[in-house]
């Protein structure tokens, strides 16, 4: 771009002082299309229902959510889950209503309270199984037989062949486990008996290891998305896992809450007790907020002594979850050094649709709810009112 703006100014004979505006002129004209372009994108992905995936981009965004999901949850509910993908051939004319009608047939084949299936790129079909990983051998033996029995009746699926990844023993985030499954899905074969590859165990896993060896390691190391001290999604990561699964939650049409909880007199603490003692109060808490939360719900870490919680619910519903955990957070001892410390937590809480359509504007209200409890002196759960809680000019 910049040698042909370079010769048409010297064609043209101008300045190079013209010259280097006219280069300005371009780059931000070029800069706002692919703004336009990405806010078109945004608003039409946001719009969409889960069974109004209509591009190839729009199920890979989807799948990603999917994974994230089950990644930010894991210290909560189980040590492992595995992803699955299934890649078919076929010469039928309508590929996306062959992909369709896998992906019907792989739902009766997984737990429907548990496992996520989703399409994925235009030639596969996916599964996410929560499941210890030890055990994913033996669920991808069953799946691939079982799918392999039906195939034949899905109307164009010639072949199929299957690639899985697990969690922690192939990675620690979102896109390694996915791309950990795709090159696993290369080295299987389409023709072979049972046509499904596992990946191989990761150099730094050393399967040698004890399988609670490598569970301690992946929490020691979860480099990428959850948060060492509290387990939970770490502050330079949440902002853009929230926003994925908020995102999910408004193609879907459902109501959101969002909750802002801090651990009140955090200060106090440190100076009764040290920073150390500090730490294992904020740990305490987040334990709190992971054993009292439910699996869809998303929790992650944004300041020192500050939660963030998203939770798929009416507002009435996140007031009472919110309640929930201000209460066993007030109840809970937590123990350092030998010493038992009380604490207790405020909550700021905003809903979707009600203060706002975006993270930023939910994340603003909720936050200014609990700067208000916290000039309160008290703890409390409160719900954003724009017109009372605004901070003036």
């Amino acid at each position: 771009m910049l040698s042909s703006i370079l010769q048409l100014s010297a064609a043209a004979q101008l300045p190079l002082a013209q010259a280097g505006q006219l280069l300005l002129v371009v780059v931000v004209s070029f800069a706002v299309i692919t703004l336009i372009s990405s806010t078109y994108r945004f608003h039409r992905m946001i719009q969409l229902s889960e069974t109004a995936l209509t591009t190839v981009e729009d199920c890979d965004d989807f799948f990603f959510v999917q994974v994230t999901r089950y990644l930010s949850k894991i210290n909560r509910t189980a040590s492992g889950f595995g992803v699955f993908i299934v890649q078919f051939r076929t010469g039928a004319p309508n590929k996306r209503r062959v992909q369709e009608d896998l992906l019907n047939e792989l739902k009766k084949y997984v737990r429907n309270a548990d496992d996520k299936v989703c399409l994925f790129r235009d030639d596969c079909v996916t599964a996410i199984i929560d499941s210890e990983e030890t055990n994913m051998p033996a669920v991808a033996q069953r799946i691939t037989a079982d799918l392999k029995k039906v195939a034949s009746a899905v109307s164009g699926v010639n072949v199929f062949r299957v690639g899985i990844s697990s969690f922690p023993m192939h990675g620690a985030t979102t896109q390694q486990l996915i791309d950990t499954a795709t090159g696993a899905l290369e080295t299987a074969g389409f023709e072979d008996p049972l046509p499904f590859r596992i990946a191989p165990a990761q150099e730094t896993t050393k399967m040698e290891k004890t399988s609670g060896e490598i569970g301690a390691l992946s929490r020691e190391d979860k480099n990428a998305a959850l948060d060492p001290l509290t387990g939970v999604l770490k502050p330079t990561v949440v902002g853009s896992y929230m926003r994925k699964y908020l995102d999910e939650i408004r193609r879907q049409k459902k109501p959101a809450v969002l909750l802002c909880i801090g651990i009140n007199r955090i200060d106090q603490i440190i100076q009764l007790h040290g920073e150390a003692a500090a730490d294992d109060v904020i740990a305490g808490v987040s334990k709190v907020l992971q054993r009292l939360t439910r699996d869809c719900d998303l929790v992650g870490r944004f300041h020192r002594d500050d939660f963030i919680v998203l939770s798929p619910c009416t507002l009435q519903q996140g007031q009472m979850i919110a309640t929930r955990l201000r209460e066993a957070a007030q109840k809970e001892v937590f123990i350092s050094g030998g010493k038992q410390i009380k604490a207790a937590v405020s909550i700021g809480i905003t809903a979707h649709p009600q203060h706002g359509r975006n993270l930023r504007t939910l994340f603003s209200g909720a936050h200014r709810a609990l700067e208000v409890v916290r000039d309160w002196n008290t703890t409390a759960c409160l719900v954003y009112d724009p017109a009372q809680h605004a901070k003036k000019d």
